[in-house]
């Protein structure tokens, strides 16, 4: 009879010493994560398999005695793809009716700690067997000319705002002047929310231009949807010939293996740069290269080997694209190097 006591005080005191280590291991115990949910392809038809992913971490070590989708509230368990039990990747593959579906993820440990995700709400997608969703179109607006009359020698700046609901860039964005399609540049605010400008030097005479897009759904946009805005009125300005000058070849004597260089000042005070512009040496044109300055009002040359002699000639000649030419000298033409053996 004592030792059937001895052994009940005994069985009581393991079984609080159990209870005792499973309640302190318990209050241990960390919840497990739920992240990187996703579903693949976000569109699709009924006869896609749509590939269902998440990845799962419990930092106690332990597997999930549960890990569940749930689609349209009706759940669906997935299973390890990658990874280790306790941190891993878990995927199904699945079907779905048409429609717009929504999903969420849910996990529980071995004791009992349960995790969602997202923690609230639920993740859009997919769509099957919907052609084209619905969103709200991209937008121009505030469509505009800096400057509505001028010359032909200045710059003409266009801008126009375009907003998308979605913060996306839009695939095209031109000002068409003309007829002429120019692209146009984001110049402030965000891609799918700012100002866009395009910069255009417009022949003399009057101007028409209006503004195109496509967002990225594929919209086509308008700005005014129909029609043109008139501008800018541009005069001509009487052309000035250009200017050549500062001549010089360096070295003015040297041998057969000697690199000569030759050099001119190219100027143009209505801003063209030169069409053409070329020295001829011994009868033969070669194009010179800008080495400083700007293209209208710089310094160019020509570098080259000559053969043996004391004739050799020279001269530049340049044309600005509108009418203007110059040649120096005017008469013609200069002498040397001087290649010596």
């Amino acid at each position: 009879m004592k030792s059937k006591k001895i052994f009940s005080l005994s069985l009581a005191v393991i079984i609080l010493l159990i209870s005792n280590l499973t309640a302190q291991y318990m209050t241990l115990n960390k919840g497990p994560c739920l992240y990187q949910g996703s579903i693949d392809p976000e569109n699709g038809t009924v006869l896609n398999r749509f590939t269902v992913s998440v990845h799962y971490y419990d930092p106690d070590g332990k597997k999930p005695m549960t890990i569940q989708v749930y689609v349209d509230d009706i759940n669906y368990t997935m299973k390890k793809a990658s990874g280790k039990t306790n941190n891993g990747i878990y995927k199904c593959r699945l079907t779905l009716p048409p429609g717009e579906h929504n999903y969420y993820f849910h996990a529980e440990d071995d004791y009992g700690k349960e995790v969602r995700f997202p923690r609230y709400g639920l993740l859009k997608g997919p769509y099957v067997n919907l052609t084209k969703l619905w969103v709200k179109p991209a937008k121009l607006y505030n469509g505009g000319l800096l400057r509505k009359t001028g010359t032909d020698k200045i710059f003409y700046t266009y801008t126009v705002d375009y907003y998308d609901p979605e913060n996306r860039p839009p695939q095209k964005l031109n000002v068409i002047v003309d007829n002429i399609p120019y692209a146009m540049h984001l110049h402030k605010g965000l891609i799918g929310n700012g100002t866009y400008i395009a910069i255009i030097n417009l022949p003399a005479g009057p101007h028409a231009y209006y503004f195109k897009a496509m967002d990225a759904m594929n919209n086509c946009l308008s700005l005014p949807e129909q029609g043109f805005i008139r501008g800018p009125e541009v005069v001509e300005v009487m052309n000035n010939s250009p200017k050549l000058f500062d001549v010089k070849v360096d070295p003015i004597i040297g041998y057969p293996s000697t690199p000569f260089t030759y050099y001119v000042t190219y100027n143009d005070e209505d801003f063209d740069p030169p069409s053409i512009i070329n020295i001829v040496i011994d009868n033969v044109s070669c194009k010179l290269q800008l080495k400083a300055g700007s293209k209208y009002n710089g310094k160019y040359s020509f570098r080259s080997k000559q053969y043996l002699g004391n004739y050799h000639n020279y001269y530049f000649y340049c044309e600005d694209g509108r009418g203007g030419s110059c040649r120096i000298p005017e008469t013609g033409t200069y002498h040397g190097p001087v290649v010596v053996q």
